[in-house]
């Protein structure tokens, strides 16, 4: 029954890859309860990543991996229009291809954000992105996820880490502090960190690992390891690590993505591995729920172009001859799968709604959050690549997935 929310997810569109490193980009909205959905794809940008939404919800920044800073008119979801566009190299050099402007900040007045370019945060000017206000250095690897608390003190940075390299630390910035110099309070871990969010009421936030079971040798040659993983409660004023929690390898949280915390206490993963969104109790950091988003079999058996791609995909990084046990901890890993699992997920404004995007599976699903029952589910339209005309690409219902990733959600 529906009790009255009415909002908009967003979507980052990666392309139909084994990984969302190295496609094309675009965004989807979707609106509930209207059940609608606007899918726009842009040229001259590539490897869709995250969609920052200012506080109206009438601007978008679209992240990605081409060293673009991209805003978005969201106004009309028939027409989400690039209103502006910047390179990051005219701001700082770029050494390498993961070195990207993917995630943001909005200021309540919906003209300023907060990004990182290179090796430090700036500030920036919707209508001046070419002069940006310097903030101080983040002192990472590679700045990634920036996730802020509600006062707007405390950045939480998460690091990707360079190609060649696992990254192992996490960062706290604090914006009061009078030397720009010592803003950046940097904390070694025992795993990487790629995703983090923080507390909507407190200033604490948390970090899953990403663990991986070979060094990145190129930007998208690396697996997954079959290994347990982490979530590190992080106290923002002290930089320190305030609690952990800890699981075993088969518990489904691998390859984590859109990560978020709800005003009641409940903390919500996003499994990229293993299709699953759970729920962490964060009052007690132990007691939880996993949510299985597996489609039923009707829609998985469309998806045999996409099965085929992803296998010769992960047969052109480590052939199966000489790389049996990556292969088989990946497999572990997704649940014997050949597709990849859930992406993008959040939860709704009022707290009424889970929403799910499977990226392998190119499904978008909506649950009560409370119960976790499946209120509604539907298979996303396929891309078709075309290039001997414009726009490159048509929707139908064959050819392969959209390329779900990170995710964001907004009241109307």
């Amino acid at each position: 029954m529906y009790d009255g929310e009415r909002f908009s997810f967003y979507m980052a569109l990666d392309g139909p890859h084994l990984d969302g490193l190295i496609g094309h980009a675009g965004i989807l909205r979707f609106d509930w309860p209207e059940q609608e959905y606007y899918i726009q794809y842009y040229d001259g940008i590539s490897a869709g990543h995250n969609v920052s939404l200012s506080p109206d919800g009438k601007l978008a920044l679209l992240g990605n991996f081409s060293q673009q800073i991209i805003l978005l008119d969201i106004t009309r979801p028939e027409n989400m229009r690039v209103i502006a566009r910047q390179a990051t190299q005219y701001i700082e050099e770029c050494p390498y291809r993961l070195r990207a402007n993917t995630h943001h900040l909005w200021y309540p007045d919906n003209v300023h954000f907060i990004g990182v370019v290179g090796d430090h945060l700036y500030r920036f000017h919707i209508d001046r992105l070419r002069e940006p206000e310097q903030l101080g250095p983040h002192r990472l690897l590679n700045a990634h996820e920036i996730r802020w608390d509600k006062n707007r003190r405390y950045i939480l940075i998460a690091d990707l880490g360079p190609e060649d390299a696992d990254a192992r630390q996490i960062a706290v910035f604090d914006l009061e502090d009078p030397n720009p110099e010592h803003r950046s309070k940097v904390i070694k871990l025992p795993g990487t960190v790629w995703h983090c969010c923080v507390h909507p009421d407190k200033p604490v936030g948390y970090a899953p690992t990403y663990t991986f079971a070979t060094e990145q040798e190129d930007y998208v040659d690396w697996s997954p390891a079959y290994m347990r993983e982490y979530i590190y409660e992080i106290d923002l004023p002290t930089a320190k690590v305030s609690r952990v929690w800890s699981c075993g390898a088969e518990f489904p949280v691998h390859l984590n993505s859109d990560v978020a915390v709800t005003s009641d206490n409940f903390l919500y993963l996003a499994s990229g591995g293993s299709h699953t969104v759970v729920e962490i109790n964060l009052d007690n950091f132990d007691e939880s729920r996993v949510l299985s988003c597996i489609p039923p079999f009707w829609m998985r058996a469309l998806l045999w172009r996409q099965r085929l791609k992803n296998f010769l995909g992960s047969q052109s990084r480590r052939p199966i001859l000489t790389n049996t046990h990556f292969i088989l901890q990946t497999l572990q890993v997704t649940g014997w799968r050949i597709l990849d699992g859930v992406y993008a997920s959040r939860v709704s404004p009022q707290g009424n709604y889970l929403v799910a995007g499977s990226r392998g599976y190119n499904v978008l699903s909506v649950y009560d959050r409370k119960t976790f029952k499946k209120l509604y589910s539907r298979l996303m339209p396929f891309r078709r690549d075309n290039y001997s005309s414009s726009p490159h690409h048509r929707l139908g219902r064959s050819g392969y997935h959209l390329g779900f990733h990170h995710s964001e959600v907004v009241s109307r």
